[in-house]
């Protein structure tokens, strides 16, 4: 009687492996930009926070308002740092935020991420001071259609395209 045989060989456990490398060469690189990526998220959560913030003072006291604003959140900044977000700061004239990010070290491009307010493509002014404010957040935003407003300066965000949040990627 012959026994059957039992096992894998050794081509076929080579195979697996070589087919587990090839998997593993691919998603490693895609798990490490989702890590930052995750990272960076932190930066526009804390920056949700603070738009609420700009919108609030400038329905308020329009740019005075913000003007006002910024100067407590430059009080407050030491609160509103973590081992991820190493500055934060609030433009008294345009109501721009800027988050600085720390201690990621694949952010080797920048390390800044920007949000700029905007109503109908103009920056916030008193003389632009109806309708909704719109935020952008990508390295180009909205230009200025003109109308007497002052016109969008350009975003801080430096931070490469591969690791913005989805709705910051051009």
């Amino acid at each position: 009687m012959k026994k059957a045989q039992s096992g894998f060989t050794l081509i076929e456990l080579m195979i697996v492996i070589a087919i587990i490398g090839i998997l593993a060469a691919i998603a490693l690189p895609a798990y490490q930009d989702y890590t930052v990526r995750t990272k960076v998220s932190e930066g526009a959560i804390a920056a949700s926070a603070l738009k609420v913030g700009v919108v609030e003072a400038f329905s308020d006291r329009g740019v005075a308002g913000i003007a006002r604003y910024s100067v407590q959140i430059g009080i407050e900044e030491p609160d509103l740092l973590t081992d991820k977000i190493s500055a934060v700061s609030v433009n008294a004239v345009t109501g721009e935020i800027s988050v600085t990010l720390g201690g990621i070290a694949q952010l080797t491009a920048g390390n800044v991420l920007g949000f700029m307010p905007s109503i109908q493509g103009n920056g916030v002014t008193d003389i632009n001071s109806s309708g909704t404010v719109a935020w952008a957040c990508s390295t180009n935003p909205p230009a200025s259609t003109g109308g007497g407003t002052t016109p969008l300066a350009s975003t801080l965000t430096s931070i490469d395209n591969r690791y913005l949040p989805s709705n910051c990627r051009n």
